[in-house]
C-alpha cells in the first residue's frame, strides 16, 4: 500500500484496485472507460467476467434520454481499430434504442442490432454515417456486432445492458449466483 494511502488513513488493505489511483493512470482513463469501471461491479460474476474480457476495449457510455422517451447514442468506428467506441450501451430501462453510428474506417462495416424478438442490420460503407432505432423492452444484456467477414472475430463485438428488474417468469434457468463479497475465484478441475 502506499504512503500516500496509508497518511490518509484509507482502509484500503487487500484492495486490488489501488494501482487504479495513481495520477498517470487516471489521466488513461477516458469518460466511457470510467463508466464501465463503474458499471461492471453491479453485474453478476459470469456477466462481470464476460464483460471484461470481450467488451471493455471501446469502453462504456450511458444513453441519452430525449423528451420523447427515445434513448439516444452515438458509436463511432474508429479507423484501422476494428472497434465499436463505445462498446457498451447502457440503457436506464426497456424502451426504444436509436444510435447514430460514424464508421470512419475506410472499409465497410455493418451493425446487426437485437430489436426486440427479432434483428435489424444497417449497412455502413466507408466513411459514412447512419443511424439504427430498435426496441428492446426487457432488462438484460443484448449483444450486437459487425457481420462483414470476420470483424466480430477482430473486437467488434458490443453490448447493450437494459437495467431493471426481471420478471420472475422471464429469468433464466440457473442456480443462485454468489453476490459481491461472497465470491471466490473459480477453481481449475483437473
Amino acid at each position: 500500500m502506499g504512503s500516500a494511502a496509508v497518511g490518509l488513513g484509507l482502509p484500503l488493505a487487500g484492495c486490488e484496485y489501488l494501482g487504479l489511483l495513481r495520477p498517470s493512470v487516471l489521466r488513461q482513463v477516458d469518460p466511457e472507460m470510467a463508466v464501465l469501471l463503474n458499471e461492471l461491479p453491479r453485474l453478476d460474476e459470469p456477466n462481470e467476467a464476460l464483460i471484461g474480457r470481450v467488451y471493455a476495449t471501446g469502453g462504456a457510455s450511458r444513453v441519452q434520454v430525449g423528451q420523447d422517451g427515445v434513448m439516444r447514442d452515438t458509436i463511432r468506428i474508429p479507423r484501422d481499430e476494428y472497434l465499436w467506441y463505445p462498446a457498451i450501451i447502457i440503457m436506464p430501462r426497456g424502451g426504444v434504442l436509436e444510435l447514430d453510428i460514424s464508421n470512419e474506417d475506410q472499409r465497410p462495416h455493418a451493425i446487426l442490432m437485437p430489436n426486440n424478438n427479432d434483428r435489424e442490420l444497417t449497412r455502413l460503407p466507408a466513411g459514412t454515417r447512419g443511424k439504427v432505432r430498435v426496441q428492446l423492452d426487457h432488462p438484460g444484456l443484448y449483444w450486437f456486432g459487425c457481420p462483414v467477414e470476420n470483424h466480430v472475430g477482430r473486437g467488434m463485438l458490443g453490448l447493450v445492458f437494459v437495467k431493471g428488474e426481471v420478471p420472475p417468469e422471464a429469468r433464466l434457468d440457473r442456480p443462485p449466483q454468489r453476490q459481491p463479497g461472497q465470491r471466490r475465484p473459480p477453481r481449475h478441475e483437473h
